[in-house]
């Protein structure tokens, strides 16, 4: 696998999608094989940084922390403080809101047994529970500002019931080649990270988000 050869593939999953009127988002979809869920070794939970930010727009960001971290307000889209954090226990319309209103949730450590308590159960099956691999979990000291940014370019690849791996991988306003090298960086390291390495993957699909899907 090369980004010329991979550039070639993106061109095609582009010419498979229609026109749209918003700029859609390269989707990257891999389907896995000889592996079982049931065993710790063989689940991924793979956070990997590529150069531009995976999808067109930025990502929406909740932080929950106390006020002990300075400038929070100012980097995150919304802050829930400690102290409001139990009031959300029960009140299914405000988790509703924040579940499907923001990308991503960053938690103070000490704050992460609350958080997950009472958000834990929406938020796991949409795959947005804070992730201490990609540095979501955070102590006072944590430099927020450069973890927002990295956070916009990581893609997050997770197994859960079935074998499939799906992620945004950048916009189409990208050019074909960085899009390629984007599918690259995450081909290598996925393929590191799986027990058997590429004998674990049974095929890579690209497409655009109202596309067809094009095998790599």
């Amino acid at each position: 696998m090369n980004v010329k050869d991979i550039a070639k593939k993106i061109k095609e999953a582009r010419e498979a999608s229609k026109s749209r009127n918003f700029k859609q988002t390269f989707d990257l979809i891999v389907n896995l094989q000889n592996m079982d869920l049931k065993r710790p070794d063989h689940k991924v939970d793979l956070g990997v940084q590529i150069t531009t930010p995976i999808k067109n727009k930025k990502l929406k960001i909740c932080a929950v922390v106390d006020h002990g971290i300075e400038n929070v307000e100012k980097v995150f889209d919304k802050v829930i403080y400690n102290t409001e954090l139990p009031n959300l226990k029960g009140n299914m319309k405000e988790i509703r809101k924040i579940s499907h209103e923001y990308d991503k949730f960053v938690v103070q450590s000490n704050y992460m047994p609350l958080f997950a308590q009472i958000l834990g159960r929406y938020l796991g099956p949409m795959g947005k529970m804070p992730s201490p691999k990609l540095g979501m979990v955070i102590g006072p000291k944590t430099p927020i500002e450069d973890l927002v940014d990295k956070l916009q370019k990581t893609v997050h690849l997770q197994t859960k019931k079935n074998l499939v791996l799906q992620s945004s991988i950048g916009s189409e306003k990208e050019s074909d080649e960085v899009i390629a090298q984007n599918i690259l960086s995450i081909y290598e390291s996925l393929v590191h990270a799986l027990p058997n390495h590429e004998h674990n993957i049974k095929n890579i699909n690209v497409k655009l988000t109202m596309g067809k899907p094009v095998v790599l």
